[in-house]
């Protein structure tokens, strides 16, 4: 359970769950023992058809301890489309939240062993699941039974490649951008760059709230360096404007990546729905994947400082 108090140092939540750093590590090595078992190595991939939950993290970095791909695969894709992906990457396992399978099961490969992850409750609320759809079918593996099943992987982890991002497309399918595991020293370099453009160099304390969707390359990103850094993450399950301003206040979350469309969205709420929350613990907020209008920048800078 998250603390009532907010995050602690160090923890990992999604709704009402959370796990500490020592906590993800023993979870990961379970799973990467168990990815191993089912033929998943070197050069493989690990397909992830999750929304924002700690399974989500669990399978990307397990994925990568046994040196295969994480490949999340957007879940507002169509069946045909999702199928696409599946036999492109050649995943070798597919992780799927129950209340998303139904609509893909008849376009899973043959020989993709599928993994289920009960869907949360935060989850359900946020997209109007019903509790039926949250539960692993009969037959199927179940993600925390499996998980907690396995041993843990006791070898050294692989040089973990990249994740496995497939791009939006301009013309045809999308591509899926494969880069093998680099050299130590370009690693080093690329996190000094990372460090930089995050907001995370010097910082002696990170807590931050995920609030896109980590399918997509920048959350994706960033979440998963914050949690190897060290950091505080939380998983926002839905972007909700007012939802967010209460979990910075809450949790005192410190750094951010945003979206341009959230600054609109949060600008839409009445003045003293904005004035009602403490946000004085962020210090830096950091915007991508689309231009941002100046007057919108302009705006939320003076509503939260010189920090964006």
């Amino acid at each position: 359970m998250v603390h009532p108090d907010g995050l602690r140092n160090g923890q990992i939540a999604s709704g009402d769950q959370s796990i500490s750093h020592a906590e993800l590590q023993q979870r990961v090595a379970r799973v990467a023992g168990g990815f191993a078992k089912l033929g998943v190595g070197p050069q493989s991939a690990v397909a992830l058809l999750l929304r924002n939950d700690i399974a989500f993290i669990e399978a990307s970095l397990a994925a990568n301890a046994v040196g295969a791909y994480a490949v999340p695969v957007n879940w507002h894709f169509q069946a045909e489309e999702t199928g696409y992906i599946l036999r492109d990457c050649g995943a070798r396992v597919l992780v799927v939240h129950a209340d998303l399978l139904a609509g893909i099961r008849q376009v899973i490969p043959p020989g993709v062993r599928t993994l289920v992850v009960p869907t949360p409750g935060d989850i359900r609320r946020a997209y109007g699941l019903a509790p039926a759809d949250a539960w692993t079918p009969d037959g199927l593996l179940d993600w925390v039974e499996w998980r907690d099943d396995q041993p843990a992987r006791k070898e050294t982890p692989l040089p973990p490649p990249e994740t496995m991002i497939y791009t939006s497309g301009t013309t045809g399918a999308p591509k899926g951008v494969l880069r093998p595991p680099a050299s130590g020293a370009a690693v080093a370099r690329f996190a000094e760059v990372v460090e930089t453009v995050f907001g995370f160099r010097g910082a002696t304390e990170i807590r931050t709230v995920v609030t896109g969707p980590m399918y997509h390359a920048a959350p994706n990103a960033y979440g998963l360096f914050a949690i190897r850094r060290g950091g505080a993450c939380l998983l926002q399950a839905r972007f909700d404007a007012e939802e967010l301003l209460a979990l910075i206040e809450r949790h005192r979350i410190t750094h951010m990546h945003m979206v341009p469309t959230m600054f609109v969205r949060l600008l839409k709420l009445p003045e003293e729905v904005r004035r009602r929350y403490d946000l004085s613990s962020l210090v830096f907020v950091v915007h991508a994947a689309a231009p941002c209008a100046p007057d919108v920048k302009r705006r939320m800078i003076e509503w939260w400082g010189p920090i964006i």
